[in-house]
């Protein structure tokens, strides 16, 4: 689950980590020499010259005149120190790093160098050392509450909700009135809690093929390795009397040194009319760098999209990897998949959209994109009836389909309970290779081969969200959707409880 910082937590450090600088004791900040020059003699002079540039919040003109003068003091505990804290309020990150670890090497006793440096790595968000940091001045017995605040904000991000939840209790043993920790307790119970979430759905399309589904979800997050899952889900079929049960129970494993999560599930499907059937998944989410993951696995569903297919138990198993890219412009995504299935079957597709990250114009949000589909079966499975007129079954197969898709999302915010949505999949220009019939009898007909087709897959999506409470939030959904093989109109309503 997604994990929220604690803003209260930062805008603190931020604070501290700023006032420390500026009123560092005379050992780094001594004002015994006026500001003349770029060119300073003594390190006294440099420094006193680098605090006032600072404090006048000139820290383009700090970073300069260290730059100009660093050649003579590079050995200076107090100038690598202060360089280190003027590029990093000049937002050179990368460079003030590469000084505070110049400042250790020169002293590496120095402890509240070491207390700097953990601020200004927490600061940035780079937590990957932090940790070993924060041991070399923090023990079970230390009383410093920005740390504790520290550590226990670092392991809620790691997921480690126990010792976040310690970190905090400590600090409420040490000051039991403060505030400070009421962000990051309100964030472990939300992320802690249970949460149950129903649905309930009803479909029609033109096969013509109706059906109603309830679904439940329960899921908990305990830890990095315990976050279960269980999904419930039913359907009634008309105006045929068929239905099916799936049953699904998952649980996701968080591996932060690796930066990999997997998810392992398995379950059971049983089709009242055929067979029961097993279910199962393993997926990873790989995180590349700070904008690329790879996201890959394995997966075998059941498979209800046909009249056929609610009539015997009918299953899909699939092979997939996809690559994610995201920057401050633009999401993208590119992957494969293959599916295979019990009659020797495949169906391959490769597919890639980009789209660009919201534009925000007060309460309103919007995103434009576009996406390819290229989807290719290696058998077809259209059969015709003994008038000739022709169904896949039991599931479709698509020769040679490509599809170019125009994307457009919005999101409007009113109020803070409500928020509306809305999506646009408009193929502009989509074709697939088409069966057409050859009669070999007065009543039988097969497929005599293929000729070029077009059409224009639509999709329109709206939703409405409402949330009644922190513990209790409401979701319409409607789709209507034109594909080549049929058009479907879905419904909705979701319900999600917190407990």
């Amino acid at each position: 689950m997604k994990l929220i910082t604690s803003e209260k937590a930062i805008k603190i450090t931020k604070i501290i980590f700023t006032c420390f600088f500026i009123f560092l004791n005379t050992l780094v900040f001594s004002q015994n020499q006026p500001f003349k020059s770029l060119s300073n003699k003594t390190e006294e002079g440099l420094l006193k010259n680098t605090k006032e540039l600072i404090s006048k919040k000139e820290y383009e003109k700090a970073v300069f005149l260290l730059k100009e003068n660093y050649v003579n003091f590079s050995e200076s505990l107090s100038v690598n120190w202060i360089y280190a804290h003027a590029l990093y309020l000049n937002g050179n990150n990368k460079e003030a790093e590469k000084k505070f670890k110049k400042a250790i090497s020169i002293s590496p006793l120095e402890k509240n160098l070491q207390m700097d440096y953990a601020r200004f790595l927490y600061q940035i968000g780079k937590i990957k050392n932090l940790e070993s940091i924060l041991s070399i001045f923090m023990d079970d017995n230390s009383k410093n509450v920005e740390f504790l605040l520290m550590q226990a904000n670092l392991s809620f991000w790691e997921g480690d909700i126990k010792n976040a939840q310690n970190k905090i209790d400590r600090i409420l043993e040490l000051y039991p009135n403060t505030e400070i920790t009421k962000d990051l307790s309100d964030q472990i119970k939300e992320l802690s809690a249970l949460y149950v979430k129903t649905n309930l759905e009803y479909q029609t399309d033109t096969q013509p093929l109706n059906f109603f589904a309830y679904h439940v979800v329960l899921e908990k997050y305990e830890s990095r390795f315990l976050n279960p899952k269980l999904e419930i889900s039913n359907y009634s079929f008309s105006p045929q009397k068929e239905g099916a049960l799936i049953v699904k129970v998952s649980n996701q494993f968080r591996f932060d040194r690796l930066k990999l999560t997997a998810n392992l599930t398995g379950g059971l499907y049983k089709n009242f009319s055929g067979e029961d059937d097993w279910l199962a998944g393993l997926s990873f989410v790989k995180k590349i760098s700070k904008n690329v993951s790879l996201n890959f696995g394995y997966s075998k569903n059941n498979l209800l999209s046909t009249i056929a297919s609610t009539k015997f138990n009918l299953t899909q198993e699939d092979i997939f990897g996809s690559l994610n890219y995201t920057n401050k412009w633009i999401l993208f995504q590119g992957g494969y998949n293959h599916k295979f299935f019990k009659d020797d079957n495949t169906i391959k597709s490769i597919y890639s959209w980009i789209l660009t990250q919201p534009i925000k114009i007060r309460n309103l949000n919007f995103q434009f994109g576009y996406s390819y589909n290229f989807t290719d079966s290696k058998d077809v499975l259209f059969v015709f009836d003994n008038q000739g007129l022709g169904v896949y079954d039991p599931y479709f197969t698509p020769k040679e389909q490509k599809i170019h898709d125009g994307m457009f999302l919005i999101n409007y915010k009113p109020t803070n309970k409500l928020s509306l949505e809305a999506k646009v999949n408009y193929g502009f220009y989509a074709t697939l290779r088409n069966p057409y019939r050859i009669q070999i009898s007065a009543t039988e007909f097969e497929i005599g081969g293929f000729y070029d087709d077009t059409f224009t897959p639509v999709a329109v999506t709206g939703v409405i969200n409402y949330s009644f409470s922190n513990r209790l939030l409401a979701k319409i959904t409607y789709t209507d959707q034109e594909t080549f093989f049929y058009r479907r109109k879905n419904t909705n309503l979701g319900l999600n409880f917190i407990f």
